[in-house]
């Protein structure tokens, strides 16, 4: 097995990268979703719930539709390289980040409209408003989606494969230990991904906390 430094430090890069574009989208579709009708939007926030429910393999499965030879992105050359996984776990991320958002979203917004239009404030006045009322909300929804990112095997095993030194992370170096028969280092890299997952969420939601309290 390669040095599990180098592939904690690849997990920790490519699920950290997936995990913010999705809660980049998931931020802007939120405040989207918030400002439409709340039919359409509860509809909307209902087919988000229902992703997040969806395997990690059917997301991999899809993310190599995407990539491979005769896919529509094939041209990019992405399929087996750290950006193919990139792809797959934004996908992965994304709607468990939206749902974890939506709801805060449109609850402070209907709470400060009234305040932002009473001062004219612009629509980027009232969003920022909006999201500093919900700034640990923010950190959840990313860690939410980094817990999820960092996580999966599926995508990191069809689109990464999983190739040593190269795509090859915590999950997949899980797989690939326990199908040789390595336990003790199978356990070994479960327990840093473990370990990862929950000092990083700590140290965010505490972050996040002491921001929103002197904002």
């Amino acid at each position: 097995m390669e040095s599990l430094l180098d592939i904690t430090l690849r997990s920790l890069w490519i699920s950290g990268l997936a995990s913010l574009v999705s809660f980049i989208a998931a931020l802007a579709l939120s405040f989207s979703l918030a400002r439409a009708r709340e039919s359409v939007a509860n509809v909307v926030a209902g087919f988000l719930e229902s992703l997040v429910g969806v395997p990690t393999t059917v997301i991999g499965l899809l993310t190599y539709m995407l990539l491979y030879p005769r896919g529509p992105l094939a041209p990019l050359n992405l399929l087996y390289t750290p950006w193919a996984i990139v792809i797959g776990e934004s996908l992965v991320a994304l709607p468990v980040s939206a749902v974890v958002l939506y709801r805060s979203v449109r609850r402070s917004l209907s709470v400060v409209s009234e305040l932002a239009a009473s001062l004219g404030l612009t629509s980027g006045g009232l969003f920022g408003i909006a999201a500093r009322e919900i700034i640990p909300d923010l950190f959840t929804s990313y860690l939410v989606g980094f817990s999820r990112a960092i996580g999966e095997l599926g995508v990191a095993l069809i689109a990464g494969g999983g190739i040593q030194g190269y795509t090859n992370v915590l999950t997949t170096a899980i797989a690939l230990e326990t199908s040789i028969g390595n336990y003790e280092d199978a356990i070994s890299v479960g327990l840093v991904l473990i370990s990862i997952t929950a000092l990083i969420t700590l140290a965010l939601k505490t972050m996040g906390e002491r921001i929103w309290r002197s904002s």
